[in-house]
């Protein structure tokens, strides 16, 4: 069975912030993935933030993508955010955010698919600039130039690590989808 990523929609989607917020956790927990948080995490306060997320969907600022496992249990496997900023001398720029699969779905294409479906909306949203960053030494790193997206560079000690407190530097890329996805 396929991944078919998936666009959250706040009315008929809510319900899975639970495992939005859960997922999220569990990255944290299992790889100290540097997204947002550091320990002692809290549910309720992941929660929260998945639910402010999921209001500047509402608002149209925001592009959220899930995928479930393609075994048919209906958890979520992955979830990646398009974030559509407010700059007249930008419309068409986007930010990809927190691409993140959970631990039993990695290298299975959940990410790949997150990443794809994502790129056809930024394009159908007239998003054709991506901009993203990632922990540099992470698969994220790795992958991301697979993907079509050009480093841009890092920045030393840009976030602090849920692992032990230390920085750590964060690679920034890019992916103009006019070259890659003509329209």
């Amino acid at each position: 069975m396929a991944i078919q990523p998936m666009l959250y929609n706040p009315y008929t989607h809510s319900h899975l912030i639970t495992q939005f917020a859960s997922l999220h956790i569990a990255c944290i927990t299992h790889d100290h993935t540097i997204a947002t948080f550091v320990p002692p995490l809290s549910h309720p306060k992941v929660q929260t933030w998945w639910q402010e997320r999921a209001a500047e969907v509402e608002t149209g600022s925001r592009e959220i993508l899930f995928s479930t496992g393609p075994d048919g249990s209906g958890c979520v496997a992955g979830i990646v955010m398009l974030s559509k900023p407010d700059a007249e001398t930008g419309p068409f720029r986007g930010a990809v955010e927190k691409l993140l699969v959970s631990p039993g779905w990695r290298r299975k294409g959940v990410a790949r698919a997150l990443m794809k479906r994502l790129e056809d909306v930024a394009s159908e949203k007239g998003r054709t600039l991506l901009i993203l960053d990632t922990e540099t030494g992470s698969p994220g790193e790795m992958m991301y130039p697979r993907l079509g997206y050009i480093k841009v560079g890092v920045i030393p000690k840009f976030g602090i690590s849920p692992k032990d407190g230390t920085l750590k530097s964060e690679t920034f890329f890019y992916k103009d989808l006019r070259l890659t996805n003509p329209l």
